[in-house]
């Protein structure tokens, strides 16, 4: 898969309900992203909020291991991943991921508050560069500085 996206949004099941409430939150500034998540939370999020996604396999099928993958070409811009904290994350593919996320320095939430404390930043500065240019697309940066 070649296609650059802004954001992966993926979660265990047990914290789709609080990836779809974070997504219903900021639904207007993340429809108007590239967004790629895993079958089941992605199907969820579809179903619930309407926004367009593409879809991969279930995390453990093979879809961490795209998403891995998609890190690992600079073909994604960001990452939230909400997991319960309760599970052990002994999967390989999320290993892979998560590693590959950090190697590349992609911005990454494994929580609610660092979800949103990345997607305000985000959100933002996509803002900011609409409004002093608006007819170009804002610049694909997420530095901080």
């Amino acid at each position: 898969m070649k296609a650059m996206f802004d954001m992966a949004l993926t979660a265990q099941n047990s914290r789709i309900r609080d990836l779809v409430a974070l997504v219903q939150k900021y639904h207007e500034g993340i429809a108007k992203n590239s967004i790629i998540a895993t079958l089941e939370t992605g199907l969820v999020i579809k179903n619930i909020t309407g926004i367009d996604l593409n879809l991969l396999p279930c995390g453990p099928e093979g879809g961490y291991l795209q998403l891995a993958g998609l890190v690992n070409s600079g073909n994604l811009r960001m990452v939230i991943f909400l997991h319960d904290p309760l599970l052990r994350l002994d999967d390989p593919g999320v290993t892979e991921f998560l590693g590959s996320c950090n190697v590349q320095n992609i911005p990454f939430a494994n929580n609610v508050t660092t979800a949103e404390f990345i997607l305000h930043r985000f959100l933002e500065k996509e803002m900011a560069a609409l409004w002093r240019c608006p007819n170009t697309r804002p610049e694909r940066s997420l530095s901080y500085a």
